[in-house]
């Protein structure tokens, strides 16, 4: 899956909020989601909010998108 970095923050606002609304559907939060996982916390929030795109936080996005929200991202 090739990850598309967003041109604006609202649109990296909208994923978060969707990735977030499925775990809550699922009956869980991001961070015990994240604690599950094994993903830091920190690094998973900067990444899914385009507050750091480096090689390793776009490798957490996508991790996060394709694990939580799969063919519906």
């Amino acid at each position: 899956m090739n990850l598309i970095l967003h041109e604006t923050q609202e649109q990296y606002d909208a994923e978060y909020n969707r990735v977030r609304a499925e775990l809550t559907a699922q009956g869980t939060s991001l961070n015990r989601w994240l604690n599950e996982q094994g993903i830091d916390r920190q690094m998973a929030y900067r990444a899914l909010k385009g507050q750091s795109i480096s090689k390793r936080s776009v490798e957490v996005r996508r991790k996060i998108i394709v694990k939580v929200l799969g063919s519906k991202a």
